[in-house]
């Protein structure tokens, strides 16, 4: 990667940009002057000015004929290019645990993808799991609802990843990206990144944790009072969640045991079951996908334990939130609080009326 000038070389650099800039406008058919002022410009790490000028050069030297000094002009773009790819992967935050040199050789086959508006840059469902890095510009995520409808996860900016889930996962593509305005996005090589991992398993644990946090937050939509929090209290839900799998059938909590997290149920379903004094088991209630589990230890007037066994009663993905970060979130949101209020006392109503009836 280019070296930074120090505060004298850089003071000297920008004098002789003026002076190369001044003797450009006087003779502009000179393409001597062009080139030590492309020079100046990448030396002073401004490569965009420097490919704007390498751009005019090179229609300067074919128009005179000189085609050997335009295939130099364009050698000189392209190793602009591989250079700024270079600066903006470093930039990226998983990848700055990473060497120079490193990301020089690992790199160095990346392409460019230039996005207009509109421009669709990953399709839901697709099978493919390379992954991007969004270098200018900004990239809309739609997901899918319930019902196969789009709807809209959040924007990406500049130094953001993307398809890391596909990748991580080698699972089809959960949502649509496209281009909000025009973009610029650096297509990563499977290998330079499985070679990466390799040498650097800090940096594949640093993604993965990124990817699992992106993921909770699109799985806390699931459920409408988590989905009406705001952007940044989500975020820190998401930051503090895990999941957490289990089988058909499989006992996820006991009654009378303490609630020590509050649980989305991402996937599948889980059913309440109840022992009665005869010994025998009752299906006390059944909680779907979206659905919150253990709001009770959210509140400090309820019981914070488990009031009946949970069974999952298909394959089933849990997320789960620590009692103290979700007290937060309903600190910074008054209507979270009430929503989780209304959901345990129904709840404990719903229990109730089920055993007093059976009981009867």
């Amino acid at each position: 990667m280019a070296k930074t000038p120090n505060s004298a070389e850089h003071d000297v650099l920008l004098h002789r940009l003026a002076m190369y800039q001044q003797l450009v406008n006087m003779y502009p058919m000179e393409h001597k002057h062009l080139q030590r002022l492309v020079e100046v410009l990448i030396l002073l790490n401004r490569h965009d000015e420097a490919e704007l000028m390498l751009d005019k050069l090179q229609r300067m030297l074919l128009r005179q004929g000189l085609n050997e000094e335009a295939a130099k002009a364009i050698h000189i773009r392209n190793h602009i290019n591989r250079e700024q790819h270079c600066n903006q992967l470093y930039s990226t935050p998983f990848l700055h645990l990473a060497s120079s040199n490193f990301l020089e050789k690992a790199f160095r086959k990346h392409r460019r993808i230039e996005l207009q508006e509109g421009d669709y840059l990953i399709r839901y469902g697709e099978q493919d799991t390379q992954m991007f890095i969004l270098v200018q510009g900004e990239l809309a995520v739609w997901s899918r609802d319930d019902d196969g409808r789009p709807c809209f996860e959040h924007s990406m900016q500049a130094g953001e990843v993307i398809g890391e889930l596909a990748f991580l996962d080698d699972a089809p593509r959960s949502a649509d990206v496209m281009a909000c305005r025009p973009s610029t996005v650096l297509a990563i090589p499977s290998k330079a990144v499985l070679k990466l991992f390799a040498e650097h398993p800090d940096i594949e644990q640093a993604l993965r944790k990124e990817a699992t946090t992106r993921k909770i937050q699109m799985d806390i939509k699931k459920n409408s009072a988590l989905r009406k929090l705001p952007k940044h209290v989500q975020h820190i839900l998401a930051k503090h969640g895990s999941y957490a799998h289990y089988n058909a059938l499989e006992r996820i909590y006991q009654s009378g045991q303490p609630i020590t997290s509050i649980d989305l149920i991402g996937e599948g379903y889980v059913r309440l079951v109840g022992d009665l004094q005869d010994g025998s088991s009752l299906v006390l209630n059944s909680l779907n996908k979206g659905s919150l589990l253990g709001c009770a230890a959210a509140l400090p007037h309820m019981q914070h334990t488990y009031t009946a066994d949970m069974v999952s009663m298909s394959d089933t993905t849990l997320i789960r939130f620590p009692v103290n970060i979700f007290q937060t979130a309903m600190d910074a949101h008054p209507g979270l609080y009430q929503s989780m209020l209304q959901a345990a006392e129904a709840e404990q109503n719903s229990l109730l009326q089920t055993i007093s009836k059976k009981a009867v």
